[in-house]
């Protein structure tokens, strides 16, 4: 896999060697018994020195501690970082084998004994941690903020800090053994975050895989391409623990898991090959084989638009063009459609049909949405197609027509009026007009219904049926269902009911007889007269301009052709 360029600042490395360690004196500091007094002429003595000595900082931190001169003492412990990697000094050596019979405070002791029992390598990094994790109130957040120059002050005597004094091998050696002090405080991801921005920044191409694990760790939910791209890094960097410990298993675990999320599948498989987790490690590859299916499920998905070519004029049924010319003249824009929550109520009688015939119009390839849109549908949405229809925003996808209601309706309904069976058409639209009438009728009564069996309520396949082969008018239909309704939800407030399955079957059984009453010519209803204000829908005019059919008639008549009917409008077209 090939590797990204890494760029970024870079600093100059330091390669002057801390020196001045005089070996006679400190063998002469070793005639002294106190600690304290010890490390008071070793400061005496060394701090006019054109170079400063490990011995002189390590002193200077031990009087600072006792003093509580916590700021001081940052400063002299971090400065020991640009020691680390070289010989440990005789007196360092001396004091801490105990070689000598110092006399040490309580504090200096314990601090000495944290260094004996650390497991590092380094007794310079020993020294530093046994000062980070011996501070007071465990405020290890401010040894870090001081090596990365935020804290609130800075003392401007001696001991100075000064990064530019330290190699970048030594800055990552100390984030390799001190970084886990961080991280094993739960209450301190911030401060390892800061602290992983600053020594990259600080050691620009030189790196190692600790620091490239928590560069990945902690921008891969935010950036997972980043992150991935940090990752690819890891494998090529060196490991600098001293127990040979390696974030491996772990980088590749959340490198996968970014993967999946990015469905990027082969990037995610190289890193599962990483994963010595068994178990992690098939979860990973469950969620792979469930990401191709959603994949595969949206590659297939009826309205993908990469897969829905744009239709030839001729090609489209006059039924379906009739049923286009009714959207875009009822919800079409100035590019594209509204969509239907904005512009779709006026269109057809009912949402249902609505929803039905927009559908049938994008399963068809009429219409489509943007790839964009498309792409920015969530993988639990797919599955909701009255929402995609309803929320998404659709566009003309025919040969030669412009994508705008102003441009193409004339077109259209210029094309319609030349076809051969309009009326046959008209008819065909004007049933589905009808059948409207009764689902607004249900949809609206049933809505008011402030019962939980309402809500439940799903008309079954016979009923739907015979509902769209129904050649009764919209008066009827509307009637048959609120008489339905009315029957059910008083049979269940009265208690003839028992339990919202019993009402649900009820209302059906209420369908279906008035259906057979009605057919039979059961019943006088003068009532469900169209509304003089009731507004005419988009599909009810186009049916009027083509071939003459009034609302009224829409309304109250069935939609069934008859000859002297037909050979008039064809007269009149």
């Amino acid at each position: 896999m090939k590797k990204p360029n890494r760029r970024r600042g870079t600093r100059k490395n330091s390669n002057k060697t801390p020196g001045g360690n005089r070996i006679h004196k400190e063998e002469s500091f070793l005639l002294e018994s106190d600690f304290t007094t010890l490390c008071e002429k070793v400061i005496q003595q060394t701090e006019g020195a054109e170079n400063l000595t490990a011995d002189y900082y390590l002193c200077k931190a031990a009087i600072a501690r006792e003093a509580k001169l916590f700021q001081t003492e940052r400063q002299a412990v971090l400065n020991l970082i640009q020691f680390i990697g070289t010989p440990v000094t005789p007196l360092i050596k001396s004091v801490l084998e105990k070689k000598e019979p110092f006399d040490f405070s309580e504090k200096i002791g314990e601090l000495l004994s944290l260094t004996k029992e650390d497991t590092t390598h380094d007794v310079y990094l020993a020294l530093i941690r046994a000062f980070i994790l011996s501070s007071s109130k465990q405020q290890f957040t401010t040894y870090f903020n001081c090596l990365m120059g935020i804290s609130a002050s800075f003392n401007k005597e001696l001991p100075i800090f000064d990064i530019s004094q330290i190699q970048n091998i030594q800055l990552l050696t100390f984030y390799e053994e001190t970084h886990r002090i961080l991280l094993d405080n739960s209450r301190q991801p911030h401060t390892l975050e800061k602290l992983t921005q600053f020594v990259s920044c600080q050691t620009g191409e030189e790196t190692s895989q600790s620091l490239l694990f928590f560069e990945s760790y902690f921008s891969i939910d935010r950036n997972p391409k980043h992150g991935i791209d940090i990752a690819r890094q890891f494998l090529d960097a060196p490991n600098l623990s001293d127990q040979g410990t390696s974030y491996l298993n772990a980088l590749a675990i959340n490198t996968a898991r970014a993967a999946v999320k990015m469905a990027d599948i082969e990037e995610a498989e190289h890193w599962i090959g990483r994963i010595k987790d068994d178990v992690e490690a098939t979860k990973l590859r469950r969620s792979i084989t469930k990401l191709e299916e959603k994949i595969e499920a949206r590659i297939e998905h009826p309205l993908n638009p990469e897969h829905i070519k744009p239709t030839a004029f001729e090609t489209i049924p006059t039924r379906l063009l009739m049923i286009l010319c009714a959207f875009v003249d009822g919800c079409g824009d100035d590019w594209g459609f509204k969509t239907l929550n904005r512009g779709g109520k006026y269109i057809f009688p009912s949402d249902t049909i609505t929803i039905e015939l927009f559908q049938t119009l994008a399963v068809n390839g009429l219409i489509k949405m943007s790839p964009t849109s498309f792409k920015s549908l969530d993988d639990a949405a797919l599955n909701e197609f009255a929402e995609i229809l309803r929320t998404a925003k659709f566009h003309l996808n025919i040969i030669g027509i412009a994508d705008s209601r102003a441009m193409a309706l004339p077109v259209l309904l210029e094309e319609v009026d030349r076809r051969d069976d309009k009326i046959e058409a008209a008819w065909q639209v004007r049933k589905l007009i009808t059948t409207g009438y009764f689902y607004n009728t249900f949809e609206y009564y049933l809505g008011n219904v402030d019962d939980s069996w309402a809500r439940d309520f799903v008309l079954n396949e016979a009923t739907t049926k015979q509902i769209a082969s129904s050649m009764l008018s919209g008066r009827d239909l509307s009637y048959i269902a609120w008489s339905s309704i009315r029957f059910a939800a008083g049979q269940h407030s009265i208690g003839s009911t028992n339990g919202n399955k019993h009402t649900c079957n009820t209302l059906i059984g209420s369908i279906n007889r008035t259906f057979g009453w009605v057919i039979e010519g059961r019943y006088s209803n003068n009532g469900f007269e169209r509304g003089k204000r009731q507004p005419v829908l988009s599909s009810e005019t186009l049916l009027e301009k083509i071939v003459g059919f009034t609302p009224d008639d829409i309304y109250n008549l069935p939609p069934v052709p008859d000859e002297i009917g037909d050979d008039k409008a064809i007269e009149e077209a």
